[in-house]
């Protein structure tokens, strides 16, 4: 006999088979059921050794296991929702003790069952996204709950992926995937009618992280037009000059017609890297307007620079938000500068009159002291006087000699100074700010990928360690997870650069520590602790984006059919190459109808679950977890051994599962005895009267 799906089946030696709470005296009702041969006969080889299920991650986890045992799963994963503090609704893996890991261990191994273990589904962004820019702070919290993850991993399971989600950080659909600046009005997926132009490209500080600039594609900026070579120097095109480079080293340069010129007729390249020479440029006067000439930029001028500015390095490649952000940030160093100068202009003046106004002081300091009293006011009548203000004659106390008169020039011209020392010394110190930022853009997907890596590699590290040190007999493994699509990392190109960054960073961390003879050592043990956990039904989440442009941008597919057919061969055809390329080690089985993550039953919604199965089954990708939903918890698994056509493991001619469901139910009068989940009351008892487990 055999428990399956709350219900015990007895096999016997003649081929018969039925459920025992059917037995009566000594007959058996034959249930009223037929073969499905076309299911027979399309039938993969996934069983229950291959296809699992999740433990109910808002109940506990002991008594989850013992139900799953008992439904007849293979294969578990630890799922939590709980994050921080656990509660009894949302428990973490910190909620369970020695006692009950150990309980756990000995039920899966007597069972000889595989498991994984799930974090938080509410895990933050590996590379610390926040609301000012990238935190380290944020990024070891979100690095905290995986930690909780791979300590109960150690103590339950025998090895197998640590799953966590890949939230990063916000990008446009539009952008989703992409590499490079090529065809930069195609893309395959748009989140809404325009988001190309309305979204925010996030330019961060590479030495902090926190965000320069967002920029909307949208939005003009302007900056000044600059003298060029060919307009005023036209006889230097083609020559070679000295220039300096960004270490200001003296390079050879050949001069074209759009380089800028200097006040003292020196050339600044186009292209230049030395951003402190930029300042140097001269803006074209315009004298009608009595101002300096000004140009408006729209985006497709910074993608224009750009294209242009990867044909002359390519390996210093730009991106056309950071040329935006650097124009804005180059117009206000040249506020800054400016301000810095007048005021360093006016600071000379004071200085040559308060020279001279103490000069004049000491002389007139002596000539008074030689005064008696009444020429003294006499002498205050006559400067008071002198200075025109005699309607205030009458007021004898504002009559002042020149001495205090010069005194009081004096203070002014002090506080002038004062002011200069303060105004510009922080212009000096803005403008300086805003060209070390120039100097240290960086892309938000450059900075946010580097420190995504940089947590994975540790996460490896530690699923490495966990592994030696409970001598589990397969490798703990970082199995970063495709979610949400308007975020990064959830297309399969942004998961394949994760992945092969956080293996490069792992396998030289590990050579650094010595822990590795060589770098091929390194990624080889990199590759055993980091491999992706990918989500068929969050993949298909991808289908109400789908909106594919040609290089015209025209929109490529004229009716729905034609759309959904593409996009379910784009997505089959990224998601076995993924695996193909070694990429991912872990499947979660789930299914929808392309807009939310409803976890349906694999079969039961439009991924082409069917087709998606039997390329994993020729890739020979057999780790699989079916992960139900809220209204299929104990339904899923069984439903989907039916979808591949799973027989129901045992001895002689075997039903298969998509019959299993009859047993109970395809009768014309209901069962004597019913036992498990089907029990509708404590009035009904298995025939032995023995409880069951």
């Amino acid at each position: 006999m055999i428990w399956i799906g709350g219900m015990i089946v007895q096999f016997t030696s003649n081929e018969y088979y039925g459920g025992m709470d059917q037995l009566s005296s000594h007959q058996v009702i034959e249930p009223m059921m037929s073969e499905d041969e076309e299911a027979v006969g399309d039938a993969l080889s996934f069983g229950t050794a291959d296809l699992g299920t999740t433990t109910n991650p808002m109940g506990n986890a002991l008594e989850s296991v013992k139900s799953r045992i008992m439904e007849g799963a293979g294969k578990l994963e630890f799922e939590f929702i709980g994050k921080g503090k656990g509660t009894s609704q949302q428990p973490t893996p910190e909620s369970y003790g020695s006692e009950e890991r150990r309980d756990m261990k000995e039920l899966l191994t007597i069972n000889d069952i595989k498991s994984s273990v799930h974090a938080s589904v509410h895990n933050e962004s590996l590379a610390g996204i926040g609301q000012g820019g990238f935190s380290g702070a944020q990024r070891e919290e979100a690095l905290r709950e995986v930690k909780r993850a791979i300590n109960f991993a150690g103590d339950v399971t025998d090895g197998g992926a640590i799953v966590f989600h890949l939230s990063e950080w916000q990008r446009p659909m539009t952008y989703a995937g992409k590499r490079t600046l090529q065809n930069e009005k195609q893309w395959m997926f748009k989140g809404y009618d325009t988001e190309d132009k309305d979204t925010q490209l996030l330019v961060v500080d590479k030495r902090t992280g926190k965000f320069i600039e967002g920029i909307q594609k949208d939005k003009e900026v302007y900056e000044p037009i600059y003298k060029t070579v060919g307009k005023d120097l036209p006889d230097m095109v083609g020559k070679v000059v000295d220039v300096k480079d960004e270490q200001d080293n003296v390079v050879k340069h050949q001069v074209s017609a759009d380089d800028w010129v200097t006040v003292d007729g020196k050339v600044i390249p186009r292209h230049t890297n030395n951003v402190s020479v930029l300042f140097e440029r001269v803006p074209e006067w315009n004298p009608e307007g009595m101002n300096f000439s000004v140009q408006r930029l729209t985006w497709d001028n910074f993608v224009k620079r750009a294209e242009e500015w990867n044909k002359t390095h390519p390996a210093n490649e730009v991106t056309p938000e950071e040329l935006y952000a650097r124009t804005e940030l180059e117009n206000r160093v040249l506020q800054f500068k400016g301000s810095s100068l007048y005021h360093a202009q006016m600071y000379e003046m004071h200085q040559r009159q308060q020279r001279k106004l103490r000069e004049a002081l000491k002389l007139y300091e002596a000539y008074e002291g030689d005064l008696p009293p009444e020429e003294r006011d006499r002498l205050r009548q006559l400067v008071d006087e002198r200075y025109g203000v005699q309607s205030r004659s009458f007021l004898r106390g504002d009559w002042k000699l020149p001495t205090e008169m010069i005194k009081e020039d004096i203070k002014d011209a002090e506080n002038h100074m004062r002011h200069i020392h303060e105004s510009s010394a922080a212009a000096d110190a803005q403008a300086k700010q805003y060209e070390d930022m120039i100097k240290n853009m960086q892309t938000a997907e450059n900075y946010g990928l580097e420190k995504t890596a940089e947590s994975i590699a540790k996460i490896g590290l530690m699923a490495r360690e966990e592994t030696k040190r409970k001598r589990l007999s397969q490798p703990l493994y970082a199995a970063p997870e495709n979610w949400d699509q308007h975020v990064y990392g959830s297309h399969p190109e942004e998961m394949r650069r994760v992945v092969e960054e956080s293996r490069k960073q792992m396998a030289e961390q590990l050579l650094r520590e010595h822990k590795v003879s060589s770098k091929e050592q390194g990624l080889k043990e990199a590759q055993n602790h980091i491999q992706a956990t990918l989500d068929i039904g969050h993949m298909n989440m991808w289908r109400q984006y789908f909106n594919p442009l040609d290089e015209h941008g025209n929109e490529k597919y004229k009716t729905a059919e034609e759309r959904e057919k593409a996009f379910e061969k784009w997505m089959l055809n990224e998601t076995e190459k993924l695996v193909k390329d070694g990429v991912v080690g872990h499947l979660h089985l789930t299914d929808n109808y392309g807009y939310g993550d409803e976890h349906l039953t694999p079969g039961q919604g439009n991924v082409p679950m069917k087709e998606f199965m039997k390329r994993m089954e020729k890739l020979g990708m057999r780790d699989m977890t079916v992960e139900p939903g809220s209204f299929n918890i104990t339904t899923a698994l069984p439903d989907t051994m039916r979808l591949v056509g799973s027989p129901v493991y045992g001895v002689g001619r075997l039903p298969r599962f998509n019959q299993v469901q009859h047993q109970h139910f395809g009768y014309n009068a209901p069962p004597f005895f019913i036992a498990g989940a089907y029990v509708p009351s404590n009035d009904w008892r298995p025939w032995t009267e023995v409880p069951l487990e």
